[in-house]
């Protein structure tokens, strides 16, 4: 997962989504690095070409993966860890890297010349996405924690700031080519999505029956996906479940997942439906890559995330 989604994992704990959607499930492509403990991927092309994130032991790398299955690793140099999370059809890359004493922000162009940057002022800056005209969508933070706002980085390098408003927190995770910004906020009681357009209106939304909806990236059909959660006491403690959705820019959501996995989050979507993010399985998360769903039941949903619960405590 990305590293300031760290920051929020706590409250997840606390929230309870009850899934009432449709839930769709089709093929998809499990993707990780060799050699790596994790893998996540964060956004997509479309020319089919995605950017994510391996974690070996401590330390995280990111890398690219071609259409054709390819993948190659990079580091911001000097980086204590570095995160790959946007893509456009250029083949520019944004991301962030940890200095050792903040995060800050960088741009990978085609030739994998690496520009870092950071908005004015700010103690950690997140790269989420860039767009195809090169405007840059992302997160600042004035303190370093518990302090985010949106922000978009001109084609000038000039920067727009935002917040959603009446939110604590604002995170901006994707930017289409219309300049609409999408993304998730903190009330300071539930986390909720948004879609910022062009003007700076905000639309903002939850997944049905809902308490906690984490948006993420958005396509140049006004689509937009991200996550949601369902967390519950058992014997063991808290128990976590995200179910992955698309939402349709007439509000309409639908629910997606890996099937076997406790957990699945989604990062971004193309123009053509194609999805990427991660899954869980037995703790240990995994990077995916679809095609536009086929329809599912929702019974998917509910009686994959109790079975693996129910193995989970039998391998107890």
């Amino acid at each position: 997962m990305r590293r300031i989604g760290l920051v929020v994992n706590g409250v997840l704990l606390f929230s309870v989504v009850f899934a009432t959607n449709d839930v769709r499930g089709g093929s998809y492509a499990t993707v990780d690095v060799p050699g790596g403990t994790s893998t996540s991927v964060a956004g997509l092309n479309n020319l089919g070409v995605s950017v994510g994130t391996y974690a070996v032991g401590a330390t995280s790398h990111a890398f690219i993966r071609l259409a054709d299955g390819a993948i190659s690793g990079f580091d911001v140099a000097g980086s204590m860890s570095t995160y790959g999370n946007g893509i456009n059809d250029g083949g520019v890359v944004v991301g962030y890297y940890d200095t050792g004493l903040g995060f800050q922000a960088y741009e990978r162009g085609v030739d994998g010349t690496i520009t870092t940057f950071f908005v004015p002022g700010a103690a950690s800056t997140y790269g989420s996405a860039v767009n195809d005209l090169g405007q840059i969508a992302g997160t600042y933070s004035l303190s370093g924690v518990f302090d985010f706002h949106g922000f978009i980085r001109g084609v000038d390098g000039t920067f727009s700031t935002f917040d959603v408003p009446g939110a604590s927190w604002t995170y901006a995770q994707g930017i289409n080519d219309q300049g609409q910004v999408s993304g998730f906020y903190f009330d300071g009681l539930a986390f909720h999505g948004y879609v910022r357009a062009a003007d700076g209106s905000f639309t903002t939304f939850d997944v049905p029956q809902s308490m906690s909806t984490f948006g993420g990236g958005t396509n140049n059909d006004g689509q937009a996906v991200g996550y949601s959660v369902v967390s519950f006491f058992t014997s063991s403690g808290f128990v976590t479940i995200a179910t992955g959705f698309v939402r349709d820019p007439d509000g309409a959501v639908t629910s997606f997942v890996i099937p076997g996995s406790s957990s699945t989050y989604i990062s971004d979507i193309n123009d053509y439906g194609h999805l990427v993010g991660s899954y869980t399985v037995n703790g240990v998360t995994h990077g995916f890559i679809t095609p536009i769903p086929e329809p599912g039941g929702c019974l998917m949903l509910s009686f994959g995330a109790l079975g693996v619960l129910a193995a989970t405590r039998r391998r107890r």
